[in-house]
């Protein structure tokens, strides 16, 4: 089972791609409604159902969230998608904690941050997000983002969502490497946050 956040997150990125911007060219927009699956009202239906179930903090079942990378994964705009998504689960990760919890890693990140992170983490994304020599590091075993997109398209959707995470609740304010991959022989997928260069600090 996977958190309903994260269809939810995919499809909103996939909606908010699709939405033409304001540049008149009105007399196409009917033509555009009918290609852009974002805006299509199906997708419009699955919005409304992800919402109500990531409000009841729900889980949904993983052929489902399979189906939905696979299909954003053949896109050509994909790593846009993932990442976007990536940063909307996130940001929906923190909102669904405790204020108090929040409170506690805005008032001291180094100290309740990381925790409260590791809990989102495990929570919505299913990542296992810990510290190694002061840097943070994530790992993630489920299968379910090489299932869908063999090539490792879909991994963009957790590294974005964990580099949000880390933003929002301890400060971070830098890249994490996808330094292993199961598209690349890896035994699971896991990320690395980049030491800062001493040139710039």
């Amino acid at each position: 089972m996977v958190h309903s956040i994260v269809p939810l997150a995919v499809l909103e990125a996939v909606k908010n791609l699709d939405t033409p911007v304001e540049d008149g060219l009105t007399e196409f927009a009917e033509e555009l409604l009918v290609k852009r699956l974002g805006l299509s009202s199906t997708v419009q239906m699955q919005l409304e159902e992800y919402e109500l179930l990531a409000r009841k903090d729900a889980r949904v079942d993983a052929s489902h969230v399979e189906a939905l990378l696979r299909l954003v994964g053949r896109r050509p705009d994909a790593d846009l998608v993932f990442a976007d998504a990536g940063r909307r689960a996130a940001r929906r990760a923190v909102r669904r904690m405790s204020s108090v919890s929040r409170l506690a890693a805005r008032t001291a990140p180094r100290l309740f941050g990381h925790r409260a992170a590791r809990r989102a983490a495990r929570a919505v994304l299913g990542a296992e997000l810990g510290r190694e020599q002061r840097l943070p590091v994530a790992r993630v075993s489920d299968p379910i983002a090489i299932q869908a997109t063999p090539d490792g398209t879909a991994c963009g959707f957790y590294g974005a969502g964990l580099v949000e995470l880390l933003r929002l609740l301890v400060g971070y304010e830098g890249a994490m490497l996808h330094v292993e991959c199961r598209a690349r022989g890896g035994a699971g997928c896991q990320w690395r946050a980049v030491a800062p260069d001493p040139r710039h600090q």
